[in-house]
C-alpha cells in the first residue's frame, strides 16, 4: 500500500496563472487576502481533494501535495460558499453559494449556473447541501429541491414538497437501495419513490410520521442498506443520530452525545463530525475510530470529514483549515495557506510592506460589538494573527478598531480597543497595554474604569502618538516616548469619538458622534506644540454650518490627509475638502468645499449620492474612495477625474460595501476591506522619495507576447521619465505617479517597440537628468 505523507510546508500553486503569495503581482491584477482557516465543506475527487471556505476554495493534488487556490479573482463566480461536492459519474465539482449561485468545475474550468439566483422564487433560496446520484446533483434549498443535470449543465427539475406544493426548507437529501429519495428538513423528514411519475408533484411526497413531524433534521445520508439522519436537539449537545432499517427508526448509540456538524459516508464507513471530534462507524454500527485532537496542531473542531480511502481521512476544521490523517501511521498533516484569521476588516493601516487589519467594531450608536481583540498582520509574504491564542494578554479584551504604525518603525504599532484600552506591539510581540492605571487614557463615563473606548489613533509629524477616548471630556491623550499627556476638552460634552488624523500643522482631527443626529461631525484640537502648557490649547467642533466647517450631510465616516496637507472628508452625502485646515483656529475662512464634476451636460458634487466609508491617498496623491453601496472609486489628485470605478459586477471586488482601504506604498497594492473579506488591486502608483532609490523595471526582460504594463520603480517623487532607444531617440515619455512610472511597450505612434535595449532617463523638479535603468525588450 502506498503511504501518503503530507509535509506542513507546502508549495502554493495558483491556478490560471495567478502568482503565489509573496510574489509581486502585475499592475492592474488582483489578489485575494481571504481567511483559509475555516473549512466548511470537503469533497474527494480521486487524485484531488477540494476544500471550501465561506470565501474561496483550495485544491490539494494528492500526487505531489501541490495546492491550488480559487476565488472570485481567478475563476469562481461569487463569494459566500455554502457547500462543495464531487460527482463521480460526470467528473464534476459542484460548488454552491448562499445566494443560490452555482459553479461547476471541470479541469479548472468553471461553468456558472445562475438560474436559481436570478429567478424570483417563493421562499428562502439558500442552498444548504448537495447530494449526487448518477449524472444528477440534488440541491437542498430553502424552498425545496433543485435537480441539476450535470451532462447538460442545466436545471432539470424543481420539487416543492410541502403540503399543496408549499415551500419546505430542505437541509439535506439522500437515496437508498430501494430507490427511495429522502429529504431532511426543519419540519420533519419527507420521502418519495425515485420511480414516481412526477416528483415535481407534491402528492408524490409524504412526511415520515414515524419520526417527529416538526423536528429539525439537518443531515441525512445512506450507509449500506441503512439511512442515517441527525435530529438537531433543542439545546447544545443534545443531537441524536437515527438509522432507518426494515421500516423502523432506531437511535444510533455512539456513546458520545454531542452536536453534529456533518454526516458523510464512504464504501466502508459512516463518518460523523461532531463539534469537537470525528468518529468512524463500521457496517456493524461499531465505533472504530475517534479523533479528539490533531496532536501538534491542537484540539479538533471539525465541520466536515471525508474518507478518501480506507486509510486516509480528510477533515475540514472550523479554525485549522484542512487536515489529512494517515490512519495507518497515526499522522496528521496540516494544509496551512496562511491568511487573516477572519474576513473582518473594520479598519486597516499600512506603511511600506506592512499591513495591519483591525477586525473589531461598533454599531451605529457607538456601542461595542464585543468581538474578541485581534490584529491581522501581512508583511507582503506571510500573515501573522495576534489573538488570545497567540498573545495571552489579549484574553478578555475586545474590539480593536484602530491601528497606528510608528512612522520610524513599521513593525512597531499601537492597536486601540473600543472598550479595552490600547495595546502596544513590536515585531508582533506584546509590549504593553495602556489604560487609566498607566496612562492618561480615560474610561467611559457611565461604565467601570476598565471600559476605555479608544476610537482613534494617529502619529503626528514629530513621531508622537495621539489617542482619543469616547464618552469622557478627558478625551485626548498624547504619548511622547514613554511620557503621557492628557487633555481635557469640555466642549466635547462626553461625546463619542472615532477615527483620527493629524494634519500638517499637527492639529488633531477626530470624527465625532453627538447624540443620534450628529450635528457636530469633527472635533479639532491643537496643543500648539506645548503639551506641558494647557493654557494655549485650542479645540473646535465642526459641523454643517457655514463658517463652522460647512460639512455636507450629518455623518462623517472617513477622513484622510493628502500630500498637499488638505483634509478629505467622507459623509453620507459624498466628499468635501478642507483646503486650508491651518485656518481652523485663525479666524479666517476654512470651510470645507465640495468638488463640482461634470456628468454629461450637467454638474454635480462629487459622489453626492454615495455614502463614503473610506478614503486613502496613494503615492501619486490620487484619492481612493470606498462607499457603502457603490464599490470603490479612484480619482485624480483634485478629484475631478474618475480613473477607476470597481464594483462586484465589473471586477473581482467581493462586495460593494467597503469598510476600509489601505495602500502598500512600496508596491502600489491597494487593499480593500469589504463585508465579505479583503481583496487587493495592484495600482500604477507607489510612494516616491526626495531622492531616487533602487531603480528597476519589471518585468525585465520584457518577453515576446507580453502585453501588460512595464513599471519603472524607485523614482524620485513625480519624476519626469523618458525612454530612448540605444541611439538616443525618445520613443516614450511620461511622469511618474509618486515613485513609479509605467509604459505599455508602445512608441509615440502606438506601435510596439522593436526588440532591443532601451534606456530610461528620469529627472526631478530641478531638471537633473540621468540614466536610471535599462530595459531589454523582445518583440
Amino acid at each position: 500500500m502506498k503511504i501518503y505523507t503530507y509535509p506542513l510546508a507546502l508549495f502554493l500553486a495558483f491556478i490560471l496563472a495567478i502568482p503565489a503569495i509573496g510574489q509581486q503581482i502585475a499592475i492592474e491584477e488582483w489578489r485575494d487576502e481571504l481567511p483559509y482557516y475555516e473549512v466548511i465543506s470537503v469533497t474527494d475527487a480521486g487524485d484531488r481533494v477540494y476544500a471550501a471556505t465561506p470565501y474561496a476554495i483550495f485544491i490539494v493534488d494528492k500526487t505531489d501535495n501541490s495546492v491550488q487556490r480559487m476565488s472570485k479573482i481567478n475563476g469562481l463566480s461569487d463569494i459566500g460558499i455554502s457547500c462543495i461536492k464531487y460527482n463521480t459519474d460526470t467528473k464534476t465539482v459542484v460548488l454552491t453559494y448562499t445566494n443560490a449561485n452555482i459553479d461547476l468545475i471541470r479541469n479548472n474550468n468553471v461553468t456558472n449556473i445562475s438560474d436559481i439566483k436570478r429567478k424570483v422564487i417563493l421562499g428562502n433560496k439558500t442552498i444548504n447541501s448537495i447530494y449526487c446520484r448518477g449524472k444528477y446533483a440534488y440541491l437542498s434549498c430553502g424552498f425545496g429541491i433543485v435537480v441539476l443535470d450535470l451532462e447538460k449543465d442545466e436545471v432539470s427539475d424543481t420539487y416543492y414538497i410541502g403540503t399543496d406544493g408549499s415551500p419546505v426548507n430542505v437541509l439535506a437529501v439522500t437515496s437508498d437501495l430501494t430507490d427511495t429519495i429522502w429529504a431532511a428538513s426543519d419540519k420533519g423528514i419527507y420521502k418519495a419513490s425515485l420511480n414516481a411519475a412526477n416528483l415535481a408533484n407534491f402528492t408524490s411526497w409524504q412526511k415520515d410520521s414515524a419520526m417527529d413531524v416538526n423536528g429539525v433534521y439537518n443531515y441525512i445520508t445512506t450507509f449500506g442498506n441503512r439511512v442515517f439522519v441527525n435530529k438537531a436537539g433543542a439545546s447544545f449537545n443534545t443531537d441524536n443520530v437515527y438509522y432507518h432499517e426494515q421500516g423502523a427508526w432506531t437511535v444510533l448509540n455512539t456513546g458520545v452525545p454531542n452536536t453534529v456538524t456533518h454526516l458523510e459516508t464512504s464504501a466502508t464507513r459512516l463518518i460523523i463530525s461532531y463539534n469537537y471530534f470525528v468518529i468512524l462507524i463500521d457496517e456493524n454500527l461499531q465505533n472504530v475510530l475517534q479523533i479528539y485532537n490533531y496532536y501538534q496542531y491542537g484540539s479538533s473542531t471539525p465541520l466536515d470529514a471525508v474518507l478518501a480511502d480506507p486509510q486516509h481521512l480528510w477533515i475540514g476544521d472550523r479554525y485549522r483549515g484542512l487536515l489529512a490523517y494517515d490512519i495507518t501511521n497515526n499522522v496528521f498533516s496540516l494544509y496551512d495557506l496562511s491568511g487573516p484569521l477572519t474576513a473582518r476588516a473594520f479598519s486597516m493601516a499600512a506603511k511600506g510592506d506592512q499591513l495591519y487589519i483591525a477586525p473589531g467594531g461598533r454599531d451605529g450608536s457607538y456601542v461595542p460589538l464585543y468581538f474578541p481583540a485581534q490584529v491581522y498582520h501581512f508583511d507582503n509574504v506571510n500573515w501573522a494573527n495576534l489573538y488570545n491564542g497567540s498573545v495571552a494578554q489579549m484574553s478578555g479584551t475586545h474590539d480593536i478598531v484602530t491601528i497606528a504604525i510608528d512612522p520610524n518603525n513599521a513593525n512597531h504599532f499601537y492597536a486601540g480597543c473600543f472598550g479595552s484600552g490600547l495595546f502596544e506591539f513590536d515585531n508582533n510581540a506584546y509590549v504593553n497595554r495602556y489604560g487609566e492605571w498607566n496612562s492618561t487614557l480615560s474610561h467611559h463615563s457611565a461604565s467601570d474604569t476598565g471600559d476605555i473606548r479608544v476610537g482613534g489613533t494617529a502619529f503626528d509629524n514629530n513621531g508622537n502618538l495621539w489617542v482619543n477616548c469616547s464618552h469622557t471630556n478627558n478625551c485626548i491623550s498624547m504619548k511622547s516616548g514613554s511620557q503621557w499627556y492628557g487633555f481635557t476638552i469640555p466642549i466635547n460634552q462626553e461625546n463619542d469619538l472615532g477615527a483620527m488624523v493629524v494634519d500638517h500643522s499637527n492639529q488633531v482631527w477626530s470624527i465625532m458622534r453627538y447624540g443620534s443626529i450628529n450635528p457636530y461631525s469633527i472635533l479639532v484640537f491643537s496643543d500648539n506644540g506645548t503639551p506641558d502648557n494647557t493654557s494655549d490649547d485650542q479645540a473646535r467642533k465642526l459641523n454643517s454650518s457655514a463658517g463652522n466647517g460647512a460639512i455636507p450631510g450629518n455623518v462623517v465616516a472617513a477622513m484622510a490627509v493628502d500630500q498637499d496637507g488638505e483634509i478629505w472628508v467622507g459623509t453620507e452625502s459624498g466628499i468635501c475638502v478642507f483646503y486650508s485646515p491651518e485656518n481652523v483656529f485663525s479666524g479666517q475662512n476654512f470651510d470645507a468645499q465640495q468638488i463640482l464634476v461634470k456628468q454629461g451636460s450637467y454638474y454635480q458634487y462629487l459622489l453626492e449620492n454615495e455614502a463614503v466609508t473610506a478614503i486613502a491617498i496613494d503615492g501619486g496623491n490620487r484619492k481612493w474612495i470606498g462607499t457603502d453601496r457603490g464599490g470603490v472609486f479612484l480619482f485624480s489628485p483634485d478629484g475631478t477625474e474618475e480613473i477607476y470605478h470597481f464594483t462586484e459586477d465589473n471586477s473581482p471586488l467581493f462586495s460593494n460595501r467597503i469598510s476600509s482601504i489601505a495602500i502598500n506604498g512600496n508596491t502600489g497594492e491597494v487593499f480593500f476591506g469589504t463585508d465579505k473579506g479583503v481583496i487587493s488591486f495592484k495600482s500604477t502608483s507607489t510612494d516616491g522619495g526626495q531622492t531616487k532609490g533602487d531603480v528597476y523595471a519589471y518585468p525585465n526582460p520584457v518577453k515576446a507576447g507580453y502585453n501588460g504594463w512595464i513599471a519603472i520603480k524607485g523614482l524620485v517623487q513625480d519624476a519626469s521619465v523618458k525612454i530612448t532607444d540605444i541611439s538616443g531617440n525618445v520613443i516614450f515619455s511620461t511622469r511618474a505617479l509618486g515613485g513609479q512610472a509605467i509604459w505599455d511597450g508602445n512608441n509615440f505612434d502606438g506601435k510596439r517597440a522593436r526588440s532591443g535595449v532601451y534606456l530610461v532617463f528620469a529627472s526631478d523638479d530641478t531638471g537633473n537628468e540621468k540614466v536610471v535603468t535599462k530595459i531589454l525588450f523582445i518583440n
